[in-house]
């Protein structure tokens, strides 16, 4: 390799740095609007009033994601089933979900109910909380569909008593249950109506416990991914500094 080769490598190397920590410092500033914009637009939606779930609504569900949605019906407790994996205020747990049958008879939708503790003393024990056994009255946030969280590999289909599922989706819990769920989820937001009938746990089960509902609001984390660029940029500033000052001592020190 010549001379002017091996002095190329330190500025394609600085080239490229800086082209990675200005690219990630973009995607996060990117990350940082789009939650903001997400959060505008929750803000709005809480200040209409709230969309009566029937019939004429489920045919049509795309307006009903980001609203406040109430409906009455029932829990199809049977197909309840608990998502691993989810932290809360850094505390192991799950995600309790269930499908809703509307009481006009319309589709059955799915509705995350809140977050449950995990039993410390047994990671694959089905957590026991309170179940509904009569007609409620829900009040929720409509969104497309649950969360994901990443998995290194594909599990198998849950079988028909399995509870506990690392990942759960309209489309697999519709699978699962049988049941042709519409295509939208509500995540519960009120206490259900005083006239709920919760079930007891059995005599060798912990107490039931409530479920919290404490979800993050979609604005969370902008300061820290506006943290996160100015990090990036001034990498790529530092970066690009530093190729400055080395090139203008080569071009002093050539003879």
């Amino acid at each position: 390799m010549t001379l002017k080769g091996i002095r190329m490598l330190p500025t394609l190397a600085a080239l490229l740095v800086i082209m990675l920590t200005i690219s990630l410092g973009n995607w996060q500033t990117r990350r940082a609007a789009e939650k903001q914009a997400l959060q505008a637009e929750r803000d709005q939606a809480l200040l209409l009033p709230p969309i009566r779930l029937d019939a004429a609504a489920l045919a049509a569900p795309e307006p009903l994601t980001g609203r406040r949605v109430v409906a009455e019906g029932e829990f199809l407790e049977r197909y309840t089933v608990f998502v691993d994996n989810r932290a809360y205020r850094g505390q192991a747990g799950f995600h309790v979900v269930t499908p809703f049958a509307p009481a006009d008879g319309s589709t059955p939708v799915l509705v995350l109910r809140g977050w449950t503790a995990q039993d410390p003393a047994d990671r694959g024990r089905v957590p026991s909380v309170n179940r509904v056994s009569a007609r409620v009255r829900i009040e929720a946030l409509a969104q497309a569909d649950l969360d994901q969280v990443l998995e290194l590999s594909k599990p198998p289909a849950p079988g028909p008593d399995d509870r506990l599922w690392q990942n759960a989706s309209i489309a697999a819990v519709s699978r699962w249950s049988g049941l042709a769920l519409a295509p939208v989820v509500l995540r519960q937001t009120g206490e259900l109506s005083p006239g709920e009938v919760a079930g007891r746990a059995a005599a060798d089960e912990p107490a039931a416990q409530p479920l919290i509902r404490d979800w993050p609001s979609p604005g969370t984390g902008v300061d820290k991914h506006r943290a996160y660029a100015f990090q990036w940029y001034s990498m790529a500033a530092t970066v690009s500094i530093l190729w400055l000052y080395v090139f203008w001592r080569s071009r002093r020190t050539q003879p």
